[in-house]
């Protein structure tokens, strides 16, 4: 699986799990897909920084290396993980 097939996975099935997915109106990912995580949001480009992760570690990432990767959104990582783990399975 490429990142384009994960990312696009990824909001499918966020999608049927039940996350509102947006459109981002602002900054560097303005215009693409977001997942509203309640407190957090990752929009695509994040989803596709942190894709790099998933192969090397599957969804038993530590949360230290997540942050490193996309800072201030610890709320979203139980649902990052949630969401991929319906990704990286199929």
């Amino acid at each position: 699986m490429n990142v384009d097939d994960f990312v696009n996975n990824f909001f499918k099935n966020a999608e049927k799990i039940g996350y509102n997915i947006e459109v981002c109106n602002r900054g560097e990912a303005r215009g693409k897909r977001q997942i509203d995580f309640g407190n957090k949001k990752l929009h695509e480009l994040h989803i596709r920084m942190l894709y790099p992760m998933l192969i090397e570690n599957g969804i038993d990432f530590s949360p230290a290396s997540f942050n490193e990767i996309v800072r201030g959104r610890p709320c979203s990582i139980k649902g990052f993980r949630e969401i991929s783990a319906t990704v990286l399975i199929k």
